[in-house]
């Protein structure tokens, strides 16, 4: 089965009578689509345990130990996180030198934040 199949038959799913599928077949597309927003592309294997899932074949907690015996040989890459939302966050004191930084760069991006501010 095609990769473009697999992912018409989850979409399929989403369209069930039943409750139960209905709501893990969109979770999955949802989440399939965050992939998709990154520029990501989930593999076919995913996809196949997406489908395992919905139709109450397999577990979520199944669904991890099969991915992660699939890829436990697969050398972890290094991500950036591109900011907060991410998870990837930075608690900054408010005595340190970066507070001034990132406040000039922050005007400088968006200087109608500090009108209001800047006139008292």
């Amino acid at each position: 089965m095609s990769y473009k199949e697999k992912y018409n038959e989850l979409v399929e799913l989403s369209h069930s009578e039943n409750f139960e599928i209905k709501e893990k077949a969109d979770a999955w597309l949802i989440s399939i689509g965050l992939q998709g927003a990154a520029e990501l592309r989930v593999s076919a294997f995913l996809l196949d345990l997406a489908i395992r899932n919905v139709k109450g074949e397999i577990t979520s907690d199944e669904v991890s130990q099969l991915l992660n015996a699939h890829y436990a040989n697969t050398p972890k890459t290094e991500t950036k996180r591109s900011h907060g939302l991410d998870g990837d966050y930075e608690i900054i004191p408010p005595d340190s030198p970066r507070i001034k930084e990132i406040e000039e760069w922050s005007r400088k991006i968006r200087p109608g934040l500090y009108t209001n501010t800047d006139k008292k």
